[in-house]
């Protein structure tokens, strides 16, 4: 019976016989809610105070191929990491990490409370 399965000899399907071309991988999230908005906004304020603009803008820029990626490892580093962090936020920024129009939102709210802090001091 292996033999028999094994060695058929088939077309691949179409899309068309399949009923279309697959669904996309993911859907666009869309607008955030309030509290990521929040969340976003406390993370850029800590890199500004922190003095870490510019390493932070570059990391992001570069690692937005990689946006995905890199919210899966904190998916899968989550036990260890929830000891230290709070394991809500920690998963939403995880969460947000998947979609790349996050890291762009995040290199502009960085943007943001730089120019904010440069006029504080002014």
């Amino acid at each position: 019976m292996l033999k028999k399965w094994w060695g058929r000899k088939t077309e691949p399907r179409r899309p068309e016989e399949s009923g279309g071309a697959p669904p996309p991988i993911r859907e666009h999230r869309g607008a955030l809610s309030q509290e990521d908005e929040e969340l976003l906004d406390r993370i850029a304020a800590a890199v500004v105070r922190w003095g870490m603009e510019v390493p932070a803008v570059f990391m992001l820029e570069s690692s937005k191929p990689l946006s995905f990626v890199g919210g899966q490892f904190l998916h899968f580093l989550s036990p260890i990491v929830h000891t230290v962090f709070d394991a809500k936020e920690l998963d939403r920024v995880a969460l947000l990490l998947e979609d790349r129009s996050t890291m762009e939102r995040m290199i502009v709210r960085i943007e943001r409370a730089e120019e904010k802090k440069r006029k504080l001091k002014a």
